[in-house]
C-alpha cells in the first residue's frame, strides 16, 4: 500500500513586510501616547482643583467661625503660596497643630484663637519630605486671592482691588503661569463672584494646563 505524505511549507516574513509591521506599530504607538498623556494630565487638574475645593472650603468655615477670611501667603500682599513658613502658616491657620501635629500657641494661629479645625491635610499636599504644599502635578507654588472688601466679588484691578496676581512656576523647572486680567480673560476687570480663589501652572505653566479654582 503507497503511504501518500503530506508537506507544509512555511515562509518567514520578508524585509518589507517586517518595516511595514513597524510603521503601523509606530502609528499606532504614535496615536496612543499622546492621548495617555492627555488623560493622566486631565486626571490630575481634577485632582488639584478638587484640592483648591477644599482649601475653599476651609477658608468658608475660617469666615463662618471668625466673620473675615484669613490672610495667608508671603507677605500677605503678595498673595503667594511658595515657601516653608507659608505651608507652614497655613496649616496653623485651619488646623491649630504645627505641621508635626503638635500644638501651636495662640500666638501663631493666625486669628484662629478658638483652635478650631477646618481642615485635615493629606499626606500627598503636604508631603512629610519638604513640608512643602503640594499638588498632583508636583508644583509647590499657589496664587491665592480672597475676597477682603466682603462685596462678593475678587477683583484684581482697580481701587478696590482684593490682591496681586503673581507668577506661579511649575515643578521641575517648568513654565510660570499668571492668569490674565481684563475683557474676556482669565479675570475680567469686573472682578470674578468668588470669595477666594487658588491657581497653580499645572502641568507646565501653560494656559490650557494651569489649574485655575474658579473655571
Amino acid at each position: 500500500m503507497k503511504m501518500s505524505r503530506s508537506f507544509s511549507s512555511s515562509r518567514g516574513f520578508t524585509l518589507i513586510e517586517l518595516l511595514t509591521v513597524i510603521a503601523i506599530i509606530g502609528i499606532l504607538a504614535g496615536i496612543i501616547i499622546p492621548t495617555t498623556g492627555a488623560v493622566r494630565t486631565a486626571a490630575k487638574k481634577a485632582q488639584v482643583k478638587s484640592m483648591f475645593s477644599q482649601w475653599t472650603n476651609a477658608f468658608t468655615l475660617y469666615k463662618q467661625e471668625y466673620g473675615f477670611y484669613p490672610a495667608v501667603g508671603t507677605d500677605v500682599t503678595a498673595n503667594l503660596l511658595s515657601t516653608d513658613k507659608d505651608s507652614l502658616e497655613f496649616v496653623r491657620t485651619f488646623t491649630a497643630k504645627e505641621i508635626d501635629g503638635t500644638a501651636t500657641p495662640v500666638a501663631n494661629l493666625n486669628g484662629n484663637k478658638r483652635r478650631q479645625t477646618f481642615y485635615s491635610f493629606s499626606d500627598a499636599e503636604l508631603p512629610t519630605a519638604t513640608n512643602l504644599l503640594t499638588d498632583a502635578f508636583g508644583n509647590t507654588q499657589f496664587g491665592v486671592l480672597w475676597d477682603q472688601n466682603g462685596d462678593g466679588v475678587i477683583k484684581v484691578t482697580g481701587a478696590d482691588k482684593d490682591g496681586n496676581l503673581q507668577a506661579v512656576s511649575a515643578a521641575d523647572g517648568g513654565g510660570a503661569f499668571t492668569p490674565t486680567t481684563g475683557a474676556g480673560k482669565d479675570i475680567p476687570d469686573e472682578g470674578v463672584k468668588a470669595g477666594v480663589i487658588f491657581y497653580s501652572a499645572g502641568k507646565d505653566g501653560g494656559p490650557s494646563n494651569a489649574v485655575m479654582s474658579w473655571k
